[in-house]
């Protein structure tokens, strides 16, 4: 494949990923009064046995107590108390979901979407170079204005990378690692860049399955893509990020 066919294909499947995502998403914000707030994380919506779920970072679920953590829905400016408690289990998977009320959830089917196990993937094992992608809130690109939340979600494709091996929190038997280099990275629409990834903690990382089609002859579509992992860290040390391999959730234990 030529340089101007692979960049035209990294693109597309950026944009497509990133519209195919986004009903799913939420910001994680907090506020510790009336007057402010501030982004801290973000999630996704997950469908299990029938129930909705907010799936991020135990890091970002739990939260102090004399701080209340909020939600918000696509295409809803409004924010929402996360009522429910963070079911989590600590680094080195770091993971917590918060149930979603029947009765919240049932007001925004219109336009939010929940991604259902079955689109998990028993173990991370993605093709031979294949395109990984994620969407996360940068807490450089969200901001409180009067009383709103004003995010913008970014997305971002790559592959992955052989895990750091000076990184003393990872440990590769529970966590993979994806390149984060701001300066070298491809903008879609021309005019944006990657930003300080701080807030992009328990963002889900999608194996778009986008080179195993190459490789199979095969008709891609983004509903092919699953869940293989969830983002957790940016060292100081290497210009990476870090995610847990998603075999390592068991998220039915939290159910």
């Amino acid at each position: 494949m030529m340089q101007n066919q692979w960049d035209a294909l990294c693109k597309a499947t950026t944009s497509i990923m990133a519209e195919h995502v986004q009903p799913f998403l939420s910001p994680i914000s907090y506020s510790e009064g009336n007057d402010y707030g501030k982004l801290h994380g973000t999630g996704s919506y997950i469908l299990f046995d029938d129930k909705e779920y907010l799936i991020t970072n135990e890091h970002v679920g739990n939260l102090d107590k004399k701080t209340t953590l909020q939600n918000q829905f696509f295409k809803d400016e409004n924010i929402y108390v996360l009522r429910n408690q963070f079911k989590s289990k600590p680094h080195p998977i770091d993971v917590a979901i918060s149930y979603i009320d029947k009765e919240l959830w049932s007001t925004h089917t219109q336009y939010a979407q929940a991604i259902p196990s079955k689109r998990f993937a028993l173990k991370h094992n993605p093709y031979k170079n294949e395109l990984l992608f994620l969407a996360g809130y940068s807490g450089e690109r969200s901001g409180f204005h009067y009383n709103n939340l004003i995010s913008r979600c970014t997305p971002y494709l790559t592959q992955e990378m052989a895990l750091p091996d000076n990184i003393q929190v990872a440990d590769a038997d529970f966590h993979f690692s994806l390149p984060y280099k701001p300066d070298l990275a491809t903008s879609v629409d021309g005019t944006s860049s990657l930003p300080d990834p701080h807030g992009f903690s328990g963002s889900l990382v999608w194996d778009t399955k986008r080179i195993a089609c190459l490789a199979e002859n095969r008709e891609w579509e983004p509903s092919m893509a699953e869940v293989t992992g969830i983002l957790w860290g940016w060292p100081s040390s290497s210009p990476c990020l870090l995610a847990t391999r998603v075999e390592k959730l068991s998220l039915k234990d939290l159910l």
